[in-house]
């Protein structure tokens, strides 16, 4: 019940692409891709790598990335002109994963109407849904180039 009024009232938060491109064109045509639509990869967590060195046994086929994007000018000006508050958003995250003989990505797509109700001071829609869109926008370009 809980997961059919989640589902309702809320949607698909995780919005998951599924492509067949290798797991490595894809971090490689994701890197190019941010830096066409004016955003720069802040950093990469390599969770393979990070399992591996806390000494846990990882299999050899296990990929796992957290790619975080920010496109630097706009999120100083949210932060200097909205709040300081909105540095929880920041920056933004695609994970892309090895899953069953295929390359995921991910990121959230949390509705506007949700993130207004986070910060119900401001007046945060509009830059909610360009947000959403650029991510989406990126995602889909990558698939496509890869």
């Amino acid at each position: 019940m809980k997961k059919i009024i989640s589902k309702w009232l809320m949607g698909d938060i995780v919005e998951k692409n599924t492509t067949n491109a290798p797991y490595e064109k894809i971090i490689k045509t994701l890197t190019e891709v941010v830096k066409e639509n004016n955003f720069a990869v802040v950093t990469t967590h390599n969770m393979k790598e990070t399992y591996k060195k806390k000494g846990l046994n990882i299999a050899d086929d296990f990929e796992y990335r957290i790619v975080q994007i920010c496109n630097a000018p706009k999120s100083h000006k949210a932060l200097n002109d909205m709040s300081f508050d909105m540095g929880v958003m920041m920056p933004k995250s695609i994970i892309i994963a090895h899953e069953n003989g295929q390359t995921t990505l991910r990121y959230m797509k949390m509705k506007p109407w949700m993130v207004s109700m986070m910060f119900p001071d401001l007046d945060i829609v509009p830059m909610s849904k360009m947000v959403t869109g650029i991510m989406d926008k990126i995602v889909k370009e990558t698939i496509q180039k890869a």
